[in-house]
């Protein structure tokens, strides 16, 4: 007979474990130096005593086998991090202000015949407040690399090739264009909120495929939704943060 343990894993990194009791039978099968010792006698020896063991061994692998004895929300709250993570850089190529090569570095590109990212393709470079400058390497992807960030749904910006070398222009920054950027990083977020929503509902996934009591059940998913929170939370403060920067500007 297997103990049940119920992992919980907090934000903070705590773990709490609740403990099903431990039967009176498990004590004298499982450890039964505690109850015996030579000279000393509990009863007649029962017939089926192997059989009956064997049995209940069996039906202890199977109640293994069919659900999950534990349910750890470490994993899944370390998901809802890693897509914090990325989405705050992902929001590197939103900026109102100088150009920096942070802004088409990870864009995607075709080259030889697959999408790969700018930066690995050429050398980006700044030329000046409005102008980046990308050295490609293999001179014979020039005109598909121009146009792919010319008809970047993400980058607001002119392009030319110039030499071995494409030349990107950002317009001059006003209110409008400002506003217009920041509707893109909301719509941003909105979808990294998504992805969140989907490691929640995996999570909970999890917990109705374990083998819980309906208050552990009951406690679990409120933690699930606690950790879920907290990462819109973050999101939302994401872009507050990102907004404000970009009106400034």
């Amino acid at each position: 007979m297997s103990v049940r343990r119920l992992g919980i894993t907090l934000l903070r990194g705590a773990r709490r474990t609740v403990a099903a009791p431990v039967p009176p039978c498990f004590m004298t099968r499982h450890m039964p130096h505690l109850f015996s010792a030579p000279g000393m006698f509990f009863g007649k020896k029962k017939k089926g005593g192997k059989a009956k063991a064997a049995k209940e061994q069996k039906s202890d692998s199977s109640d293994e086998a069919s659900g999950a004895t534990e349910v750890d929300l470490e994993i899944h709250e370390e998901e809802m991090g890693m897509l914090i993570d990325d989405l705050q850089n992902d929001l590197r190529k939103f900026r109102a202000g100088r150009a920096s090569p942070e802004m088409i570095e990870d864009l995607n590109v075709r080259a030889y015949g697959a999408s790969t990212p700018l930066k690995s393709v050429g050398q980006i470079a700044v030329r000046d407040a409005y102008n980046l400058t990308v050295t490609v390497h293999d001179p014979s992807l020039l005109d598909q690399i121009d146009a792919d960030l010319r008809n970047s749904d993400v980058l607001n910006a002119a392009t030319k090739v110039e030499g071995n070398r494409v030349v990107v222009t950002f317009p001059k920054s006003t209110k409008e264009s400002r506003e217009n950027l920041v509707k893109q990083v909301k719509k941003e977020c909105d979808q990294f909120k998504t992805k969140v929503r989907k490691v929640r509902q995996n999570a909970l996934d999890d917990l109705k495929a374990a083998k819980l009591t309906k208050d552990e059940q009951f406690q679990m998913k409120d933690e699930v939704q606690k950790i879920t929170d907290d990462a819109i939370k973050s999101i939302d403060q994401i872009l507050e943060d990102k907004s404000k920067d970009i009106m400034a500007m």
